[in-house]
């Protein structure tokens, strides 16, 4: 789980890391240049959501929304 931009590049970075794959690899499979991929996984506050869902996705992992 994920509270803050933040938290959701550091998930993202460690499920790329897991997979085995590049920055360059995640950008080009989920189709986002690696910069933004960059930026988002060192925690960029504002992120285009639909990019962030790409990237999730492709390593096959979705969102779920918890009421606290």
């Amino acid at each position: 789980m994920f509270r803050t931009p933040r938290d959701a590049g550091m998930l993202l970075r460690r499920l790329r890391e897991d997979a085995g794959w590049s920055q360059a690899v995640l950008a080009e499979r989920a189709g986002v240049s690696k910069r933004w991929l960059v930026n988002f996984e060192n925690g960029k506050p504002s992120v285009d959501m639909s990019m962030v869902m790409d990237c999730f996705a492709v390593l096959g992992a979705g969102f779920e929304v918890v009421r606290e």
